[in-house]
């Protein structure tokens, strides 16, 4: 379940995913249950704020030490490392066109980069926004759309750099943009609690929900059904939930409960263990969560022993997940199924804690 891919030295960008022969196989002991994760040295030095998935075994990440780092969460190898915003990644997004491999980075220095698989330093800079950029999203092959603790969107023309379209909106402090091209809309959270969507060609504002309690920190969609989950901040058991909500029907479906800590991140999880849809989740609390979208309950509960708050999650249809968080924790799990139940395995670990430091039992 799952493949290793290996960097080749070559400058095709294509050849950095190839994928090796080696399969780590669908079935799992009991043996191989009981097993502790492997601990890898860490590839960043900080705290990681945002993942990007490329393919199974492959993710990006983002850190407060201002690099990006293209890391094989099979064999915890650095692949590839971009240097050159100059204070910390706050979110990374990939995107593939034309046979080449693309990432666009915003940071809290108010830049953007965009940057390509086969250089090390970034082929262009965009600069507009006044403070943090925190959330970014494709558009289509040539415009994407940034969102910044300045209350603004933009969208970009890639290739000039030129701003296309700007929009403010009083109190928006974005935390995360998602387009959903099916229906040309911007699903946007925030910090001032409401969650919005948007016009991805005019930037004018479609709907705006009803606030929550707490800060916004992430969405995710599923474009076939346009239903979104929200993940919430809160404490002691507070807020600290994740939000269904429909966007066809403009209504909040449900509300999970459980998590003890702000829900930095929670991602519909494409997978083929069970029928039921599902739904995974990292907070504040060190631990991560597997929810049955239909009902709501917690199907799993994983606790990531580097005592670090999670901050990011991105899962592959073979069952690889890979969860990041404070002190430069990237975690390898991988989810498998019992008896139809879904249950999460911790493979590998990364963390600046040292070994000891890390309650394996």
């Amino acid at each position: 379940m799952g493949n290793t891919y290996t960097a080749v030295p070559t400058k095709d960008d294509s050849d950095v995913l190839a994928a090796s022969a080696k399969e780590f196989g669908h079935s799992r002991s009991i043996t191989f249950m009981e097993k502790h994760p492997i601990i890898r040295t860490p590839v960043h030095n900080d705290n990681i704020n945002c993942l990007a998935g490329i393919r199974s075994g492959m993710v990006v990440s983002c850190s407060a030490d201002k690099t990006i780092v293209l890391n094989n969460i099979d064999t915890g190898e650095c692949v590839l490392r971009w240097t050159g915003h100059e204070k910390e990644v706050s979110k990374v997004i990939y995107k593939h066109n034309g046979g080449k491999h693309y990432l666009l980075s915003g940071s809290r220095d108010t830049t953007i980069k965009l940057w390509m698989f086969n250089q090390s330093f970034a082929i262009k800079t965009y600069e507009g926004h006044n403070m943090s950029v925190m959330g970014l999203a494709p558009i289509d092959e040539t415009k994407f759309v940034s969102g910044a603790r300045d209350a603004t969107l933009k969208i970009w023309d890639v290739n000039t750099g030129q701003i296309i379209r700007n929009a403010l909106h009083n109190r928006n402090m974005v935390t995360h943009i998602e387009n959903i091209p099916e229906v040309n809309l911007l699903c946007q959270t925030s910090e001032d609690r409401a969650l919005k969507l948007w016009d991805n060609r005019d930037l004018s504002l479609v709907h705006q929900f009803p606030r929550k309690d707490h800060i916004l920190f992430h969405c995710d969609v599923l474009p076939d059904s346009l239903y979104c989950v929200t993940s919430c901040g809160g404490y002691n058991n507070d807020g600290c939930e994740i939000t269904l909500w429909d966007l066809r029907q403009r209504k909040m479906l449900s509300e999970f409960k459980g998590h003890e800590d702000s829900v930095k991140c929670s991602i519909f999880l494409p997978q083929q263990v069970t029928w039921k849809r599902l739904i995974l989740s990292v907070s504040d609390d060190r631990t991560v969560r597997v929810w049955n979208t239909e009902d709501g309950k917690c199907l799993w509960k994983e606790i990531i022993p580097t005592k670090s708050d999670l901050t990011s999650c991105v899962g592959f249809a073979d069952g690889n997940v890979a969860v990041s968080g404070a002190n430069a924790t990237l975690c390898h799990l991988r989810l498998l199924g019992k008896a139809g139940r879904p249950l999460l395995h911790c493979v590998s670990l990364q963390s600046t804690f040292h070994r000891s430091t890390c309650d394996l039992r």
